[in-house]
């Protein structure tokens, strides 16, 4: 099965990686061709680095669906792709816009001193307003499948987390009490039942009462939205959980990251959490021969190297080495010669350590990308990533 194949029937894909190893492309690459097929995508990105919109040609306005054109990818008919940057304050801005239910609520809850200078940037928000804005989508039936490119890997883990923290902390009768048992109570009515002591020994000690307090007004005025967000968070949470839900994993072959060598791996951090990985994406894989050269393997087969007269007949036969002498000629195919030995070695490298990989993410299946001189950078060269990946076995 290709990769796409993997997505059929779904209607979230979650792609996952640590930074650097091209995850922000494969899920470009990945809602792109599966637009192409004829579903409805909408490619979202919860990275604060916001590569996405590079190779989308999106103009980052944060929370809008902006529409991408799929001329480079040979479109089915019925098919569209949407893409979005999502930023935690302007995606916190509207889901209190929506979800409050009066005007007197909405204000209060953004003209909290707190909420306007630190709500946005509080660990976890970044996650609640993205599957908020995954539940939303979904919702609205506008699309059929959702792309996240994610954080990487760690935050990424949070953010699967964040539905069912969220949930659980919505749900649970304590804070429910304290909600109820703390609405409508002012400063003054906190003081007349001697919270000033409580906080200074305590809370106040480390965060000081007036930062204390100023929370509390938050947790207290945002107290209307709080079945809005639990009911959406259980509804992730379920869909996270079920069929619906594809989640890919890129990485390289690293040594560091192998069950060899005593690391564990995103693939069990994923089963820890119920999730099976539908596929391992082993991306910029150096194989031999090279892809340009004909390669498609995962190194170790294929033509041998080439020996040192045939590379100097091939050098001397280039018109624009015409004026290099023969010993010149000579040291230069020595010097590619051994680039050549050096590349070969690391692609055996890299074969080893995909077949390690196979064996520790077993039974998901990985799928090998070749390193590529080209880099992504717009909507053609993207096309032609993608053309590859989808070949990739």
């Amino acid at each position: 099965m290709d990769l796409l194949g993997h997505l059929s029937g779904r209607s979230i894909a979650i792609v996952l990686g640590d930074g650097g190893v091209g995850k922000t492309t494969v899920a470009a690459a990945l809602a792109a061709m599966s637009a192409a097929s004829g579903r409805r995508v909408l490619a979202v990105t919860v990275d604060p680095s916001n590569r996405l919109k590079d190779s989308l040609g999106l103009s980052g306005t944060p929370g809008v669906e902006e529409e991408v054109p799929l001329r480079d990818f040979a479109p089915a008919p019925g098919g569209s792709l949407r893409a979005m940057v999502l930023d935690a304050a302007t995606e916190l801005d509207r889901v209190v816009r929506e979800a409050s239910p009066s005007d007197e609520v909405r204000r209060r809850i953004t003209e909290n001193v707190f909420y306007r200078k630190a709500a946005s940037r509080m660990t976890g928000t970044h996650e609640y307003m993205a599957f908020t804005r995954l539940s939303d989508a979904l919702a609205s039936g506008r699309h059929d499948l959702v792309v996240l490119d994610t954080p990487p890997e760690r935050h990424a883990l949070d953010f699967l987390d964040a539905p069912a923290r969220l949930d659980s902390l919505l749900g649970n009768d304590a804070f429910r009490l304290f909600v109820s048992a703390s609405a409508g109570l002012s400063r003054a009515g906190l003081e007349a039942i001697r919270l000033r002591r409580l906080v200074l020994r305590g809370i106040g000690r480390f965060a000081g009462e007036e930062t204390f307090l100023q929370v509390l007004d938050f947790v207290l005025a945002f107290s209307p939205l709080y079945e809005h967000f639990r009911v959406r968070a259980a509804r992730v949470k379920d869909l996270f959980a079920s069929p619906a839900c594809a989640t890919v994993l890129v990485c390289r072959p690293n040594p560091a990251r192998c069950p060899e060598a005593g690391g564990a791996g995103p693939a069990d951090a994923l089963r820890a959490r119920g999730i099976e990985p539908v596929a391992v994406v082993a991306n910029r894989v150096l194989v031999w021969p090279p892809p340009e050269a004909g390669g498609a393997g995962t190194g170790g087969g294929g033509a041998g190297p080439a020996d040192a007269a045939s590379v100097k007949d091939a050098l001397s036969s280039e018109p624009a080495l015409g004026l290099y002498d023969r010993d010149m000629v000579s040291a230069l195919a020595g010097r590619i010669l051994g680039l050549a030995g050096r590349y070969r070695e690391r692609a055996e490298e890299d074969a080893a350590r995909v077949t390690a990989l196979r064996e520790a993410v077993a039974p998901a299946p990985v799928h090998v990308v070749p390193g590529l001189r080209e880099e992504v950078r717009d909507l053609a060269s993207l096309a032609r990533f993608a053309r590859v990946m989808r070949g990739a076995a």
